[in-house]
């Protein structure tokens, strides 16, 4: 469809947005901070609670190595009690810039370095109920320069894959987690020009 010719179920306007009538943040974690606002529909007059996660935006790093292979990450996830292959990814710190933060975990988490870094998206995780995006960065020649620094939480096992196999990956069921996924779609779209259909 054509820009500027979709047209609403409705037909009528735009959603507004709702006004926060009161807003208390509640426990603290490591990663994120619950909070609970109570904001009024602009349809209906009425307040509704709103529980809801503050957490830090992150980066997930394309790594594209001079032999068009793409550095992945398997790590074992408690939540799920399984192991993903993902992309290389992690919070980023208060008032880094996203392809530093894109930089310095690829470097931790793998050892490796890249050049030409792009953004070439935003992620946003989860805006129903979570407030983190995440920055989708790709870097070209990625080479292993550095040894890796780990958290103490983490385990991870590099995995270089080719290219033109990571789709397959994906398809088969091997790289379930949606940033990797995301990430990937970004990252091959703009590869075929979909920035300039503007996809």
């Amino acid at each position: 469809m054509a820009e500027g010719t979709e047209k609403s179920e409705e037909g009528t306007r735009k959603p507004r947005p709702w006004e926060v009538e009161s807003s208390e943040r509640g426990k603290e974690f490591a990663m994120f901070t619950l909070r609970h606002d109570e904001a009024r529909s602009p349809r209906t007059g009425e307040v509704h609670d709103f529980d809801l996660v503050e957490s830090p935006d992150g980066v997930t790093v394309i790594a594209v190595t001079p032999d068009d292979q793409m550095v992945l990450v398997e790590q074992f996830r408690h939540p799920l009690r399984e192991l993903f292959l993902e992309t290389p990814s992690g919070v980023v710190d208060e008032g880094e810039p996203p392809l530093e933060a894109a930089a310095r975990e690829l470097r931790e988490e793998t050892g490796y370095e890249g050049s030409d870094a792009r953004h070439v998206g935003t992620l946003v995780l989860n805006p129903s109920w979570q407030t983190t995006r995440v920055h989708v960065v790709v870097m070209r020649n990625a080479r292993r320069v550095h040894p890796r620094d780990l958290d103490e939480g983490e385990d991870i096992r590099v995995r270089l894959v080719p290219r033109t196999e990571v789709v397959d990956l994906i398809r088969r069921g091997e790289i379930t987690a949606a940033v990797a996924v995301s990430a990937v779609a970004l990252f091959e779209w703009h590869a075929r020009g979909g920035e300039r259909a503007g996809a």
